[in-house]
């Protein structure tokens, strides 16, 4: 044994081959000499010889404590594991107990049962019970593997075994101390690698027990017919004369007001205020992909362009549930190159008593023989301008495309909205596909369109120059904020064409749409479609099919992953429980591996009355509770001190020094 000083620089001096090969007097002073110069002065060789020294305690018995409740009398002596009250309590105790993580065997097979079943308030109440498994799991999972390992180690011991394996079986109550032992008795043996992987089994118990059982709706799926408006229905406008627009006019013209009126607060909503479908601008999604069918992107992220303040009406949607289906319909499209202001001379407005803006074909008295057509948009800025001109206008060069397509539509319940969209061919997309139908678009609708659309809420009305734009114009400038302003006139040259082009793509497109069909765009199609089909002329609808998810009540989905996961671990932790209990009872030797008061047992320094030796470690504890211990040096009258689990009485051990070195 060699010579340490506590909390020193030097951890170990010479050592000796044990007290039976001590040298004599003599050479213990040699060995002294030995010690480096700079520990000499904090050990002064006094004679001290080891071989005549002994570590043991004072002769004599050691004086009585005079403390209240001291053990006093002879401890106990009885046979090992000999029956008792309290020792018939524990048992009945420790079966219970082992037996807990059938509990959650138990709630994973329940779990299991209720798979695929409707949601009731018995698996609702499961699931708060397994809420709480993340926190008592690891709980008992802790005291039962725990208590596995330390009795284990005591059956071990009983039969013989290695010290090193006690300290890795006893130790082993978590993760961690069983990475510790691994590390610091620089094993790495098999025992350690197992222990860690059996203590990662407590936190992936109480987390698959969390993880367990999860609600799904699941729904049926079926198919149906939806009936939405025929895009035949355009070719039966009003706008096919003056006389036609004249007997009309008190129908489409409230129609495109109103939409245009309640346009600040359906401007973003995929439905208009009848509940008809809006579709997007094509030109607005073309790029959101290279495929042929165009995503609607309709979230918080990026509100969709609607073609229209108008949608297209469909009837007999599933209002239970999640229909999808697609329609087929055709819209108009502006692109304004450049948008400018110019001088009355320079504009060429001509008669300014019908209207405070106009449309036109290019070259002005021509007409549409191909898409896209060339149009003017002017429109009368303010009244400031210099010299003879007196007023400035508003001039937009821009080309007109009247293109077909097919929009997907999602449903649900009530609520419809577009998903995707694709172009079609202008001819074979859509039901008609005549060429003199497609030219009576591009001559007499589209003629009508301009001549009427500027007079829509102006018409008859004398002096229109000097009363301010129009609705439309002032919608234009500014969609939010456009009601109840007279007398004032719209600087919409000062928007940039892309955002005329679209403001006038939906002016246009809204105002198309009020002029036929017009029966049908009220909404509640439910119950007025038999009478509004009926007495049309021709085809008012068209019919599409439909595929409906209808849900269903709501059922319990098991994990079958964390069911696995949770079986295992509860199902390793039950052998692993009856195993302890198994050690506990079966093993002769008193439980005294870590115990506190195990180190009083038959220590010399600890002088106890006689017997005692097979009590457990926590009897010995409750017998000696008020004994004074203390860890220190109990050679303190030596040369050279010794460290050891004493009686703290008077004159047996000393405190622990940093200058002092001790065996």
């Amino acid at each position: 044994m060699g010579y340490t000083r506590i909390g020193g620089n030097l951890t170990q001096l010479p050592q000796e081959q044990g007290f039976q090969q001590m040298r004599s007097f003599s050479e213990s002073r040699a060995e002294f000499n030995k010690i480096p110069a700079g520990f000499q002065d904090d050990f002064q060789y006094t004679g001290y010889d080891p071989i005549n020294t002994q570590y043991a305690p004072p002769p004599g018995a050691p004086p009585r404590s005079p403390e209240k409740g001291e053990y006093r009398g002879q401890l106990p002596s009885a046979k090992v594991w000999s029956m008792n009250k309290l020792r018939t309590f524990i048992l009945a105790f420790d079966v219970l107990f082992h037996a807990s993580p059938i509990m959650f065997i138990a709630l994973a097979f329940i779990a299991a049962r209720l798979d695929d079943q409707y949601v009731s308030r018995y698996g609702e109440h499961l699931q708060q019970v397994l809420l709480l498994s993340p926190t008592i799991f690891p709980v008992i999972f802790a005291a039962l593997m725990g208590r596995c390992f330390k009795y284990m180690g005591l059956f071990l011991a009983e039969r013989g075994t290695t010290l090193g394996r006690l300290e890795q079986l006893i130790g082993s109550n978590s993760l961690f101390s069983a990475l510790e032992r691994q590390i610091s008795l620089r094993g790495f043996s098999v025992v350690g690698y197992v222990l860690m992987i059996v203590w990662l089994l407590s936190p992936l118990g109480g987390q698959s027990a969390l993880r367990l059982m999860t609600q799904e709706t699941k729904s049926i799926l079926s198919n149906s017919t939806v009936q939405y408006l025929n895009p035949d229905t355009v070719l039966d406008t009003a706008l096919l004369g003056a006389s036609a627009i004249n007997s009309a006019r008190s129908v489409f013209g409230p129609i495109f007001l109103t939409a245009l009126l309640s346009s600040s607060k359906y401007q973003d909503t995929a439905m208009d205020l009848w509940g008809n479908v809006r579709l997007p601008r094509f030109s607005s999604i073309e790029q959101t992909t290279s495929d042929e069918w165009k995503h609607v992107i309709n979230d918080d992220k990026m509100n969709v362009t609607y073609a229209s303040l108008i949608g297209i009406p469909v009837a007999f949607v599933n209002e239970n549930g999640t229909s999808n289906f697609s329609v087929k319909a055709r819209q108009w499209d502006v692109s304004c190159d450049k948008n400018e202001m110019q001088g009355g001379k320079q504009a060429d407005f001509g008669r300014m008593d019908s209207s405070t803006w106009k449309l036109a074909t290019l070259p002005v008295n021509s007409s549409c023989t191909s898409w896209p057509c060339s149009v003017s948009f002017k429109s009368i800025a303010n009244n400031d301008a210099t010299d003879d001109d007196f007023y400035n206008y508003t001039v937009a060069a821009c080309k007109l495309r009247y293109e077909a397509y097919e929009t997907k539509i999602s449903c649900k319940d009530k609520f419809c909205a577009p998903t995707s969209m694709r172009k079609l061919d202008v001819h074979t997309g859509v039901n008609y596909s005549s060429v003199n139908e497609d030219a009576f678009i591009r001559s007499t609708v589209l003629a009508n369109i301009m001549a009427t659309l500027p007079t829509i809420d102006n018409l008859g009305v004398g002096s229109v120059a000097f009363r301010g734009s129009s609705n439309a114009e002032k919608w234009m400038a500014d969609p939010t904020n456009f009601v109840g302003y007279l007398g004032v006139y719209t600087q919409i040259y000062k928007l940039t064409p892309e955002i005329l082009s679209e403001r006038l793509t939906i002016l246009w497109n809204t105002f198309f749409q009020s002029t036929y069909a017009m029966n049908t765009l009220g909404g509640n199609l439910a119950q007025t479609f038999d009478n509004i089909t009926q007495s049309a002329d021709l085809q008012l609808f068209n019919v599409t099919e439909s595929v409906i998810s209808t849900p269903m009540p709501n059922i319990w989905h098991t994990n079958w992953s964390w069911f696995t996961a949770l079986l295992i671990s509860s199902i390793i932790l039950q052998i692993a429980s009856f195993m302890a209990l198994f050690f506990k009872y079966y093993t002769c030797v008193p439980d005294i591996i870590g115990y506190a008061s195990s180190m009083t047992l038959l220590n010399p320094y600890v002088p106890t009355p006689t017997g005692g030796t097979t009590l457990h470690g926590l009897e010995r504890a409750h017998m000696l509770q008020d004994m004074k211990i203390m860890i220190g040096d109990v050679c303190a009258n030596e040369p050279v001190g010794a460290v050891a689990f004493a009686k703290a009485d008077e004159g047996r051990v000393a405190r622990l020094t940093r200058k002092r070195f001790y065996v």
